[in-house]
Formats: C-alpha cells, sequence, structure tokens
C-alpha cells in the first residue's frame, strides 16, 4: 500500500553531493522524510528515492549543511500528469486524426453504375439520393446494400435485375434493364428476300425453307428462303438466317497526276524581339530580307525569377525556306492508291460482317492532269432482308 501511494504522490530520484551528507539526511530523517534506494556513488556522492512532496524540506536543509540536489527522474501520477499537459497539442492532435481517419473511411465518396442506360442510370442515381445515399454522406445509419437493392426494383419498374456492393468507400451498381420484345412482330409470317443481285456463296437459314443453294444467281427482290414450311397448308413461320453471296462494286477515282511538295532545305533565318505586355520591340533580324517562299513559325520565351514570372518575353520568329518540288506518279503507283482509298471509302457503306474479297482496274485514263480509275470491287455479304407475308393473299 506505501508503494502505490507514494506512485500516486509522486517519487523522485536524486543526487545528493557534499561533505556534510550523513548529517544532512539524519536532519532530514528527523523532519518526517522517507529516503529508499539509496546507493553510494563515491565518499561526497550518492543516490536515493524521496517522496515529492518532501522536496521543500530538503531544498531548506541543504544551504545549511552545504548540499547540492539535483533530480534525476520522476514518477509517479504528478510527473505523468505534467507530461500529458506538455504534450496536450500532441494529443488533441491525434484525437483530431482519429475522428477525421474515422470520417473519411465512413464518407461515401463515388457511386458508379453499370449496365444501364443513361436514361435509366439518372433514374437510379434520383431514387438513391432519395434514400440518402449520395457522395459526400456518412454511411453509418445508411441503409445496407440488400434494402438499397430491394428498393430500387420495387420503385423502379424498368429495373429487371440490380445488384449493390460497397467497396470501400464507394457502392458499385450493376443493372439489367427488362427488354420488351415486340413478340408479335417476330412471330408474324415472313420471307426473305435478296436485298441486291449476287451469286449465293453460302446459306444459313434458322427458320423457314431453303430457296436457293450455292452459286445460285438471284436477283434483287428474288426469294431466298420461305416461311411457308408446307406447300397449299396454312403453316407459316417467321424466317430467320442468312445468305451470302458475292456482290459487285463500281467505284470511280479521280486522282492528280502531279503531286507538288514542299520541302524545307535546312536553312533558317531567325528574328528575335520583346514583348512587353502587347508592345513588341524588335532587337536582332529584323532588317534581313525575305527572298523566295518561307514558313513561319513562333517561339516564346518566358523568363522567372524567384519562381515568379517576368513580364518580358523573348519572342523567335524562325522562317524556314521551301523549295517546291512536283513529283509525277507512274500508272502502277497511282492504281495503287486508287485501289486503296476506293477500298476505304467502299467500306464506309458496307456494314460490318462485310469483306471485300478481290478487285480489279476496270479503266484507266489521264483526263485535264488527272487519272480517271474505274474499280470493281468484289464483295461477300449477307443478302438476306426480311419480307412479310400477308395472310389474305
Amino acid at each position: 500500500m506505501g508503494n502505490q501511494h507514494d506512485f500516486f504522490k509522486g517519487i523522485m530520484t536524486v543526487r545528493v553531493r557534499g561533505k556534510l551528507i550523513e548529517a544532512f539526511l539524519q536532519a532530514c530523517t528527523r523532519r518526517g522524510c522517507q529516503i529508499t534506494n539509496m546507493q553510494r556513488i563515491s565518499e561526497d556522492e550518492i543516490l536515493m528515492s524521496i517522496r515529492l512532496n518532501e522536496w521543500t524540506i530538503y531544498r531548506q536543509l541543504r544551504r545549511k549543511y552545504r548540499i547540492k540536489l539535483s533530480i534525476i527522474d520522476g514518477k509517479g501520477i504528478p510527473f505523468l500528469y505534467k507530461q500529458m499537459l506538455k504534450k496536450t497539442s500532441l494529443v488533441i492532435a491525434f484525437i483530431i486524426g482519429v475522428i477525421f481517419i474515422f470520417l473519411l473511411s465512413n464518407t461515401l465518396w463515388s457511386i458508379k453504375i453499370d449496365g444501364l442506360t443513361p436514361e435509366l442510370e439518372a433514374n437510379v442515381e434520383s431514387k438513391l439520393k432519395s434514400y440518402g445515399v449520395s457522395p459526400g454522406k456518412i454511411t453509418i445509419g445508411m441503409n445496407d446494400p440488400n434494402e438499397i437493392q430491394s428498393k430500387l426494383l420495387n420503385d423502379i419498374p424498368d429495373l429487371l435485375w440490380v445488384g449493390v456492393k460497397k467497396q470501400g468507400t464507394s457502392y458499385q451498381l450493376y443493372g439489367v434493364e427488362k427488354t420488351i420484345h415486340d413478340t408479335d412482330k417476330n412471330n408474324r409470317p415472313s420471307n426473305l428476300v435478296a436485298a441486291k443481285k449476287g451469286m449465293v456463296v453460302k446459306t444459313f437459314i434458322k427458320k423457314g425453307r431453303p430457296l436457293v443453294s450455292v452459286y445460285d444467281v438471284v436477283k434483287k427482290g428474288q426469294p431466298l428462303a420461305t416461311g411457308v414450311l408446307v406447300e397449299d397448308v396454312d403453316t407459316f413461320v417467321h424466317a430467320e438466317g442468312e445468305v451470302i453471296a458475292e456482290t459487285w462494286y463500281k467505284v470511280e477515282q479521280h486522282l492528280p497526276l502531279k503531286q507538288v511538295l514542299q520541302l524545307t532545305d535546312g536553312k533558317i533565318e531567325n528574328q528575335y524581339s520583346l514583348r512587353i505586355g502587347s508592345l513588341q520591340i524588335p532587337v536582332w533580324g529584323w532588317w534581313k530580307g525575305k527572298e523566295g517562299d518561307f514558313r513561319e513559325e513562333t517561339q516564346t520565351t518566358k523568363w522567372k525569377i524567384l519562381n515568379k514570372e517576368m513580364p518580358v518575353q523573348l519572342l523567335t520568329l524562325s522562317h524556314y525556306r521551301i523549295d517546291m518540288q512536283t513529283l509525277e506518279g507512274t500508272k502502277e503507283r497511282l492504281e495503287q492508291i486508287g485501289v486503296q482509298t476506293g477500298a476505304q471509302s467502299l467500306k464506309q457503306h458496307l456494314s460490318k460482317d462485310s469483306e471485300i474479297k478481290g478487285q480489279k482496274v476496270l479503266h484507266h485514263r489521264n483526263e485535264n492532269g488527272k487519272v480517271k480509275l474505274i474499280l470493281l470491287f468484289k464483295v461477300h455479304e449477307n443478302i438476306a432482308v426480311t419480307k412479310y407475308i400477308s395472310q389474305g393473299d
């Protein structure tokens, strides 16, 4: 109990130096002081433990016995309290830091929604906001993901399914929209007819009865597959499938026979000037003449002093001398360019599944400084289109 009492009151380790140490300690003891853990360092020096509340007595008697006292260490509640007072700012900063981290980790920072159209996504965001789920809100007290999922499905009829997942400080949502199929349209009896002329190279009829075979040449509008399964019997289906045919496209190209190239010979003439605000002052090279063709480039140099931009800038105007050269393309090179550009132009008008299988130059002629090319491209594409059957016929 005595040690605990001393801990609450405070204990100090003190160094005592002097010639009359024994007399000094006897005087302190007569005044009621308690001394523990005494260690003699030398004849004139000892270490000992005393109570903090008796420190005044030791200080009163030290002058009489010419003793020097030095505090080495302190233990107990008073010293801990004193240390805490010294570190109050650190403690407060630590508490504030803990609160700040707690708030950051429990704040919703982002909501990501995938799989929905922009209109439906906006509707979901509006509903989430009405639930109190929006970026910047504290997640404590928010509905859990399962409850949010259930509310969204009940409140938004266009949602077939939605998944809500909390990942750290964000919500991840993935939704599936209800698709309304036009069953009447897909079940209406129909045929497949040719959208253009071509030679059949491949057929794949999912529903219906095929009417053409590979290598058949068909015309535009010709039936390729019928939804009438049995002749003379009213049994109809919605014909579906693909008929890949070889089709032909004629493309006309006009290319310049001669090309003018601008070449720089490497010679540069520079002009320098200073710009102060809207004022521009010529410094060097302004007297040089400009003979021939030039290409100009301007470069601005900014100066800084102590990371502050100065109001004065250096403008460098570079003149690159240009040499105009005319090149005349060969027949083979022009045909190659024509085929490439023609194929690129044709692809813009074809479906993604179409494929160019070959090309041929039908006509090559020079006209008024240009080359006229007529090209024939061979293409494999799906020519089957749906044509509905009128059952009253």
